[in-house]
C-alpha cells in the first residue's frame, strides 16, 4: 500500500507538523506544549490525517506509542519535506540578504569550537572585517536540529548519523596523543600502552562521546579503557588540561586541544608506540541549501589553513 503525499504538503500543513513533533515526543501533552496548542487539538490533527489518508498512523500497545507501517512512511516523507521547506526558506533569505553585510553561522562540538575555530575566525575577520560570524557550540544532536531548522549554515563534527539530505566535506583529522605534566617520570619518553595501564588517567566522563572514541581506539589495540585507573572524570577537555598542569596524571587528548600547551612547555607528550589513531571532523551541509558566497569563502579559507 502506497501513501501519496499531495503537493499541498510542500508548505507543510500544520497538522503534519503536529504529527512530526508527536513522532519525536511520543507524548500528546509535550507536543501540545511545543506547538502552543491544546492537547485535544493534537488529537484532532492526528484524526484528520488518519481520515485524510484512510489509514491508521499511530497505535498504542500496552500504553507504548508506536507507528504503523503507513505512519513510518509518512514520517519519513514529512521529515524530508520539512528539511526541503527550511532549505527553500533559507535560500530565499540568502537572496534577500545578498546586499547586506554577510553573516555566517557555524555550529561545532566543544573540541572544534574551543580549540580550532577561535583562531580561524580571528584570522578570517582580519581578512574580511565586514563579515560577521556566529559560533554555536553544542551536542551533535542539537546542532543537527539547528542545521535542519536553518539556524546554522553548517556544522563541524565527528559525530553525525548518515542522512542523504546532508553533504559532508572533510574539515580536518586530529591525532589522539598522550599528554602529562612536564614533571611526570614518563614525560617525553617512548613507551608501550601496557606501561600506562598502572598510571593514573584523567579523562572525560563515561557517558561522553569522547570517552567512547578513546574506548574504541584502545579496544582495537586489545585494551579495555574501563579497566584503567581513572580517578577523575572531567566535563570538558579544558578541565582535564588544568588538572594535568597540577597533578602527575596522564590523559589522551586531541592534539589541537593541547598543541599550545605542548609548545609552551606547560604539558609534555608521552609517545605511545602503538597509538596512531586520528579522528576525522567533517563540515556538514544540507544538500538542498545553496551556500552563500561568504560561507563558501570562509569554508575554503578554513580548509586552506588546516593544511598548514
Amino acid at each position: 500500500m502506497v501513501i501519496l503525499v499531495s503537493k499541498e504538503v510542500i508548505m507543510l500543513d500544520f497538522r503534519l507538523l503536529t504529527f512530526l513533533d508527536l513522532c519525536h515526543t511520543k507524548n500528546y501533552t509535550k507536543t501540545a506544549k511545543n506547538l502552543n496548542i491544546t492537547q485535544p487539538a493534537v488529537s484532532q490533527h492526528i484524526r484528520y490525517l488518519e481520515q485524510y489518508y484512510h489509514r491508521k498512523l499511530i497505535v498504542y500497545q500496552n500504553r507504548q506509542f508506536s507507528l504503523t507501517k503507513e505512519g513510518e512512511y509518512l514520517l519519513k516523507e514529512i521529515s524530508h519535506l520539512h528539511i526541503l521547506s527550511n532549505a527553500i526558506l533559507q535560500n530565499i533569505q540568502n537572496i534577500s540578504d545578498a546586499d547586506e553585510l554577510p553573516v555566517i553561522s557555524i555550529g561545532s562540538n566543544p573540541t572544534i569550537g574551543e580549540f580550532i575555530l577561535p583562531g580561524l575566525i580571528s584570522a578570517y575577520s582580519a581578512q574580511e572585517p565586514t563579515c560577521r560570524i556566529r559560533s554555536f557550540i553544542g551536542t551533535s544532536k542539537k546542532l543537527e536540529q539547528q542545521l535542519h531548522d536553518g539556524i546554522i549554515d553548517f556544522l563541524i563534527s565527528d559525530q553525525i548519523d548518515f542522512c542523504p539530505e546532508l553533504e559532508r566535506r572533510l574539515f580536518c583529522s586530529e591525532p589522539i596523543c598522550c599528554v602529562c605534566n612536564p614533571g611526570h617520570p614518563l614525560a617525553g619518553k617512548h613507551v608501550s600502552l601496557a606501561r600506562l595501564t598502572s598510571e593514573k588517567i584523567v579523562y572525560r566522563n563515561r557517558s561522553s562521546h569522547a570517552y567512547q572514541i578513546l574506548k574504541d581506539s584502545l579496544q582495537r589495540l586489545g585494551y579495555d579503557l574501563d579497566t584503567f585507573n581513572i580517578p577523575f572524570e572531567a566535563g570538558s577537555m579544558y578541565s582535564i588540561i588544568q588538572y594535568l598542569k597540577e597533578d602527575l596524571a596522564i590523559s589522551f587528548l586531541y592534539r589541537c586541544a593541547v598543541k599550545e600547551y605542548l609548545n609552551s612547555g606547560e604539558l609534555a607528550e608521552i609517545h605511545v608506540t602503538e597509538m596512531h589513531d586520528s579522528i576525522d571532523f567533517f563540515c556538514i551541509f544540507p544538500q538542498a541549501v545553496h551556500t552563500t558566497p561568504a560561507t563558501e569563502d570562509f569554508l575554503q579559507f578554513c580548509l586552506k589553513q588546516q593544511k598548514y
